[in-house]
């Protein structure tokens, strides 16, 4: 997904594009919850003409190709993280253009409602989040101007009181844990759950605040849960940010992004964790250059592939 544009890979390995309604969104997250994806925050067009940091939430039914706006966070948020578990989708951290938040808010998907839960230990920005055996893993970001290696864990049974469940009150409690750290510092990368691990691609690993450049990492680690350690896999062949992933055939695939070179990348690169290694024009290269996509599996009726392959 690109903005709220849909970009299918179906089989045999063909791009089509899915016509129908977009939503005045750049979103940051997605997720899935019963065949349903969720479009949440991000950055919107204001009045100023200016884009701001979002509150906003979308709701795309791939059964009527269509979008419905659901109820706001409670705060606006970009750059920020979400996971899924059970009825839940929990919204981690993130910033606006003034100023960067610890706070950590779920959206119950049968009541329409968000509500605060305890916060993130420290202010962060540009980090991910996978869940992983009914827990909450939140990796890398940006602190305090620098990049973190810092990975914790949010454990939904051990939340707090609902008087801890405030935007301005950091407490102490058992629901955030800190896990051993990765091996690399960065943010912007992209995390995913395969086989009861935590796989790490990519992203920002060094930002240099003189000049506000930063240097893309091609590295890629992996978190085994039962050990709590971190292992170095294979690299990208080119360090990105802001690409996709998912997983798709028993190969973990890395979509678009902004590569270490300065360029936007159509290629799709495949990673097959048993083998360790890399391979890229498995699939067909997508029909655009993009940066900041939003990647998942979902299941469209065969009707409305039909539509899309009239219309394609």
């Amino acid at each position: 997904m690109v903005n709220s544009k849909i970009l299918l890979l179906k089989k045999p390995r063909v791009w089509w594009e899915l016509e129908g309604p977009q939503v005045p969104l750049r979103p940051d997250c997605l997720a899935i919850v019963n065949n349903f994806v969720f479009l949440l925050g991000g950055e919107e067009l204001g009045p100023d003409g200016e884009f701001h940091a979002s509150s906003k939430v979308f709701r795309y039914d791939p059964r009527q190709n269509s979008w419905l706006q659901m109820a706001d966070m409670s705060v606006p948020r970009s750059e920020f993280a979400v996971g899924v578990i059970g009825k839940f989708i929990y919204a981690v951290a993130g910033r606006t253009r003034d100023e960067t938040f610890y706070s950590t808010e779920r959206y119950d998907i049968t009541n329409d409602k968000w509500e605060f839960v305890d916060p993130y230990p420290v202010n962060k920005y540009g980090h991910e989040g996978t869940v992983l055996n009914n827990k909450l893993f939140i990796t890398g970001g940006i602190t305090s101007s620098s990049t973190s290696k810092q990975v914790c864990v949010f454990d939904p049974s051990k939340e707090g009181t609902i008087e801890q469940r405030t935007r301005r009150t950091q407490v102490v409690t058992n629901c955030w844990e800190n896990k051993s750290k990765m091996n690399y510092a960065r943010c912007f990368h992209k995390m995913i759950s395969y086989n009861g691990k935590l796989y790490v691609f990519g992203g920002v690993c060094v930002i240099l605040r003189a000049s506000f450049e930063s240097q893309g990492c091609p590295s890629t680690e992996v978190y085994n849960p039962e050990t709590d350690q971190w292992t170095i896999l294979a690299s990208m062949p080119i360090g990105r940010s802001g690409h996709g992933v998912t997983v798709l055939d028993k190969q973990i695939m890395v979509l678009g992004g902004l590569c270490y070179n300065g360029h936007y990348s159509d290629s799709i690169l495949t990673f097959d964790p048993d083998e360790n290694k890399w391979k890229e024009d498995e699939y067909p290269r997508m029909p655009c250059k993009l940066d900041g996509l939003q990647v998942c599996n979902l299941h469209f009726p065969d009707y409305v592939l039909d539509e899309v392959r009239r219309c394609n």
